[in-house]
């Protein structure tokens, strides 16, 4: 596996249809300006469509190659977020527990347009589309209400998009362990986002992300990953379906799948932690419970392998979030046997559950894109 550095001691009112079309501010970039070569990412045959991504080291004031759809820096917030000029900006208030900021590029397949809706912001290709929101919770009454708001613009926003299946979904909050029983801000996120999101997904739910920022905020940050064409939700057969937990995890079941195979063979898997059947496993034992979260990973390769034809060795690329830095080395080791050539940026971050001590997810790119 290929480490990035090294150790370091709502807006509720959503346009309609109409009104996203005319306030999109176009900026084009030609499909004949494929990005720059770099190791393990090459130009995008004609017409293929493919997901292609990678993860880079790259300066906070760093100019970003051509080329691209979105780029998700991790690190200290910065102030600029051009609309219109270069790939769609997200940054992720997570410390990186590498000596350099890190990046996560999404590469484009064609032309890019860029647009916003209410608070959202996006941009898109001819096959994908990838949008933010980011509300100040302070503003809607706390998590609950900003996760309502949140995912209503979100619902909306796709019901009128030509990019209307979601594959992937990302959500950051502060403090997602605070609180004791059903008042903890994770189980009251989930409420806020089964509200927002009523009915919309249900039967179809993409793989996601729930992760704490580890100091205040006061954002809750949204970004899907959105496509013309449905992916599949894949389950664990290890595990109980999320949206299938029982009571004591809460009112409202987390809404997501435990990943989305999308149509040209790229596997999204969620957050993904030590938790067997419904129950979280391994308590106050990092490596223990990275062995089992491998299990799981293994599982759900397992059963995309199972849907789509053999192929060349997939391009693996993994986001690593420990609850202690502590954990790092022991982690690196343990993540480098199993992904080998694999790709992982590793992350400060608070998990969904207080007694777990890390999730990795893992985007699965077909033909070493």
């Amino acid at each position: 596996m290929r480490r990035i550095g090294r150790r370091a001691s709502d807006n509720n009112a959503v346009p309609t249809a109409e009104v996203v079309i005319l306030q999109v501010d176009e900026l084009t970039e030609a499909a004949s300006n494929p990005p720059p070569a770099e190791p393990g990412i090459a130009p995008d045959p004609a017409g293929s469509g493919a997901i292609r991504a990678e993860f880079r080291r790259a300066a906070a004031t760093a100019a970003l190659p051509p080329g691209l759809l979105a780029a998700v820096r991790f690190g200290p917030a910065t102030a600029d977020k051009p609309l219109g000029k270069g790939p769609l900006r997200i940054n992720v208030a997570l410390t990186p527990l590498t000596p350099a900021v890190d990046t996560e590029l999404w590469w484009a397949a064609g032309a890019v347009q860029h647009g916003s809706a209410g608070a959202i912001r996006y941009a898109h290709d001819e096959q994908r589309l990838i949008a933010v929101l980011e509300l100040d919770e302070r503003e809607h009454g706390g998590i609950v209400g900003a996760a309502a708001a949140a995912y209503s613009q979100m619902r909306q926003f796709q019901q009128q998009s030509s990019f209307p299946h979601l594959l992937r979904i990302w959500n950051y909050l502060d403090a997602i362990n605070q609180g004791v029983g059903d008042l903890e801000r994770y189980r009251e996120f989930c409420v806020g986002r089964t509200r927002g999101l009523g009915q919309a997904l249900a039967g179809s739910y993409p793989a996601a992300t729930g992760i704490g920022h580890q100091h205040t905020t006061h954002c809750l940050q949204v970004y899907w990953l959105a496509s013309r064409s449905p992916g599949t939700s894949i389950e664990n057969p290890r595990q109980v379906s999320a949206y299938r937990y029982p009571r004591d995890h809460g009112p409202a079941s987390p809404t997501f799948a435990r990943a989305t195979l999308a149509t040209d063979g790229t596997l999204l898997i969620s957050g993904t932690a030590s938790i067997v059947g419904h129950v979280s496993k391994h308590g106050g034992d990092a490596l223990a419970q990275l062995d089992e979260t491998l299990r799981n990973l293994a599982a759900l390769n397992e059963r995309a392998d199972a849907l789509r034809p053999a192929q060349s060795p997939p391009k693996d690329l993994l986001k690593v979030y420990l609850r202690d830095p502590t954990h790092l080395d022991t982690v690196v080791g343990k993540l480098e046997q199993a992904f080998p050539g694999g790709t992982a940026i590793y992350l400060a971050a608070d998990i969904c559950r207080s007694e777990l001590l890390l999730e990795v997810e893992c985007l699965r790119l077909r033909e070493g894109r």
